[in-house]
């Protein structure tokens, strides 16, 4: 449902609009359905475009990251954010048996990596009130503070995208549509 938003038009586009285009153009290669729609906003299409470029500084190996970011996507149960999160991981080299087991919801074979994504489910679910327990474990697996607090800045930028593509309904983009996925394939009830 998009609730009467829409895909802004290139060549309808504001000169404002047309900015951000050509900023996720150069950011990704083109301006995605996501920024199109969300270009509605400047502030959250810009501010969505900075946080973006933050990516990447975390302190998490590309792996690491992608079952952060793909964790709080199918958390979110975001039929948009998990197809794309999936094809950015097949272009950094990501696991594809990697990716498939997180879009299933399922427990990764890495003890590591599945404590990563125990505890980012955690931190997405319980709306990071977690214990001291599932901290503890999560230290006790190799992670910091500073992971923590990672965990916490890629939540917050994955909230923006993933609530932005509910309200929106935004469509798949073309280079995406093979990689679809739906909240039924990770156990996940729509709704809750």
């Amino acid at each position: 449902m998009n609730h009467g938003f829409t895909i802004a038009d290139t060549a309808q586009a504001s000169p404002e609009q047309q900015q951000i285009f050509d900023r996720a153009t150069k950011q990704f290669g083109f301006a995605s359905n996501l920024i199109r729609t969300v270009s509605e906003s400047p502030v959250l299409a810009n501010a969505m475009l900075d946080l973006y470029a933050r990516m990447g500084e975390t302190a998490f190996e590309p792996v690491e990251s992608h079952v952060v970011i793909q964790t709080i996507n199918v958390q979110n149960r975001c039929t948009y954010c998990v197809p794309a999160q999936s094809a950015s991981g097949r272009r950094k080299g990501i696991d594809t048996e990697i990716d498939n087991t997180l879009r299933q919801n399922a427990s990764l074979d890495d003890p590591k990596l599945e404590a990563l994504r125990v505890f980012t489910a955690q931190l997405v679910n319980e709306r990071g009130h977690v214990s001291a327990e599932q901290v503890r474990a999560f230290f006790d697996a190799g992670y910091t503070k500073r992971h923590v607090l990672d965990i916490v800045f890629l939540n917050t930028v994955k909230t923006l995208t993933n609530y932005s593509n509910h309200i929106a309904g935004t469509d798949l983009d073309e280079v995406f549509k093979p990689l679809e996925w739906s909240p039924e394939e990770a156990n996940i009830p729509v709704g809750v």
